[in-house]
């Protein structure tokens, strides 16, 4: 029951609400693919698709990266469904279809793909942990979850075309 001093769990602005970790995973799963990605990303993807350098690489990802922090942390705050929660979701499904390129691709192109050993033993996994917690925990409702996956794909579509510039 909420407290006057807490407010309902829904608009809860505060630390993070207990439980509520997962909205975390994001964030997580992006700081360790990049890493993986940040030696070699650049010039594999300069090969195969446009120009990058790895300060390319590294100035579109920071700022980046604070914004899927920034949801992530939100939606711990927030608890259970609106626009954080939906915007969290959205990059963890991104994090799952950009999984589905770095292998798609290491298979079709023959080479390896910097960020293929995170997309297939940390997003995929992630993603299905994910779904399935915000599901269990009634996190999200059906239809937030219909948008963060549209919303998620917009954004992975995205990101893979900027390879492309």
């Amino acid at each position: 029951m909420p407290s006057p001093l807490t407010g309902p769990a829904s608009v809860r602005t505060g630390p993070a609400a207990p439980g509520t970790w997962p909205f975390l995973l994001p964030f997580a799963v992006y700081v360790l693919h990049t890493l993986e990605e940040l030696q070699g990303f650049a010039a594999w993807a300069s090969r195969h698709f446009g120009p990058e350098t790895t300060s390319m690489f590294a100035a579109y990802h920071i700022p980046l990266m604070l914004l899927v922090l920034l949801a992530s942390w939100r939606a711990t705050t927030a608890g259970r469904n609106g626009i954080w929660v939906v915007l969290a979701t959205a990059f963890q499904w991104q994090f799952s279809v950009n999984a589905l390129f770095h292998l798609s691709t290491w298979i079709i192109l023959g080479e390896y793909s910097p960020g293929a050993v995170t997309a297939a033993v940390v997003s995929l996994p992630a993603t299905v942990y994910y779904l399935a917690w915000i599901r269990r925990e009634d996190r999200a409702s059906s239809r937030e979850i219909a948008l963060a996956i549209a919303l998620g794909t917009v954004i992975a579509a995205l990101a893979i075309s900027f390879l492309f510039l």
